[in-house]
């Protein structure tokens, strides 16, 4: 929960690869064949790259508050909900919610890797390949983010190529044609629908965007990782997964790679390349499950362990069958939290970093500012329902902590904020 030391603080470059492996996995190419299924190619496409441009602003906002810092989101945010405000409140959700998209990947790769097995003709069940590769993301995790940078660095490119080769195999299995042949005439997804879905498949790692960051040495360099990390990787996966499954009809990613001819080096690489990116999901929930239970510092590793177990058991008991619904769920609880902390540093805080400092206790005003903001998005009936609350939260905050000041205030930003009124 320290800030990172200067000695171990990384290069933006370095950062570029963890910051790709959240983005270029099995669940962007998921997110691609989602949007296929329900869209048109032209809506589809624009939707999916909105919902990315949402997500890498909200990560450039949050990510630059822990380049300054120095310090994970549950650390920051002890400032606007206070220490036991984020004890209770914002890690333990962050915590379950990682949890849970923890276990979405297991399931999708025990999916993948059982689909590969009945390839070669041996039958392995979905739930025993999920607990396989579950167990090995937990290990994985556990190591930390050296770890982390380093597979990323292998595994990010060659999973990025094989799809690339594996689409230029589809078009040479099926001809372009697929792409008019299975276009879709009813579409069973709005715009606004594609966008909120897009949001929803990478809104968690822009609410935790510091847990990176953190280790940049500067705002610059956070910006130039989140860049070339998230953007062009995000959208070239999830192009490609939509042109895969629609030029093969298919949407399951793993059954396409094994029709084109490729089912045990692309799998194995879709494996490899979800290890690295789950790995991560369960690095950051352990650091919540950590500030959650006021764990010391150096149990982060059993910390991590457990929010992986518990993951590896919802992969298991087939959570991939309520993905639409948990990532909206997760996206909807945790917009007003980031717009919360958006507003408490960059606004009432000046986005100066000494104007920054933890509250003992509970910030009442940063939570009410999140209970108001969630009842408020659910009425609005227009724009994105699941982001909506960034903005809305922004505006409540800003209301509420103009007639009662927050404790997140230091000393002489509350005299300056006095003497003005």
């Amino acid at each position: 929960m320290r800030p990172v030391p200067e000695n171990e603080q990384k290069s933006w470059v370095a950062i570029v690869f963890v910051q790709s492996g959240m983005v270029i996995c099995i669940p962007a190419f998921l997110l691609g064949s989602m949007l296929a299924q329900g869209m048109t190619i032209v809506s589809g496409l624009v939707s999916g790259a909105i919902g990315y441009v949402m997500v890498l602003i909200l990560t450039f906002i949050l990510g630059i508050q822990g380049s300054d810092l120095h310090m994970p989101t549950c650390a920051i945010s002890q400032s606007v909900f206070g220490k036991k405000g984020t004890r209770l409140f914002v890690s333990s959700l962050f915590a379950v919610s990682l949890m849970g998209f923890f276990g979405l990947q297991v399931n999708v790769c025990g999916v993948a890797f059982s689909n590969l097995m009945g390839e070669l003709g041996f039958n392995i069940p979905v739930v025993v390949s999920s607990v396989i590769w579950g167990i090995v993301m937990v290990i994985v995790a556990v190591f930390g983010m050296e770890t982390l940078q380093k597979l990323d660095t292998y595994s990010v490119p060659a999973l990025l190529l094989i799809m690339v080769v594996g689409l230029i195999f589809a078009f040479r299995m099926y001809g372009s044609s697929g792409i008019v042949d299975n276009e879709i005439t009813v579409p069973t997804m709005s715009m606004v629908d594609g966008i909120g879905l897009s949001f929803s498949f990478f809104s968690a790692s822009a609410f935790t965007a510091a847990d990176v960051t953190r280790f940049q040495r500067c705002r610059k360099d956070t910006i130039k990782s989140s860049i070339w990390g998230l953007m062009p990787a995000g959208i070239i996966t999830m192009v490609i997964g939509f042109l895969l499954s629609r030029v093969a009809g298919e949407y399951d990613i793993s059954l396409v790679l094994v029709n084109v001819g490729l089912p045990i080096l692309g799998i194995v690489i879709m494996i490899i390349s979800t290890i690295t990116t789950n790995a991560l999901n369960a690095y950051c929930g352990g650091l919540d499950l950590v500030m959650t239970f006021n764990i010391a510092d150096h149990r982060r590793r059993e910390a991590t362990a457990v929010i992986g177990i518990v993951g590896v058991i919802l992969g298991a008991l087939g959570i991939l069958n309520f993905i639409e619904e948990y990532l909206n769920w997760i996206s909807f609880v945790g917009a007003p939290i980031a717009g919360v902390m958006i507003a408490d540093y960059w606004l009432v805080g000046k986005g100066k970093s000494e104007n920054w400092h933890p509250h003992e206790g509970w910030n009442i005003v940063g939570i009410v500012a999140v209970g108001i903001s969630l009842v408020i998005s659910l009425l609005i009936p227009i724009g994105v329902f699941n982001a909506n609350g960034v903005i809305v939260s922004v505006v409540v905050y800003m209301i509420l902590e103009r007639f009662f000041r927050s404790a997140s205030r230091s000393p002489s930003l509350r005299d300056r904020a006095g003497s003005a009124s």
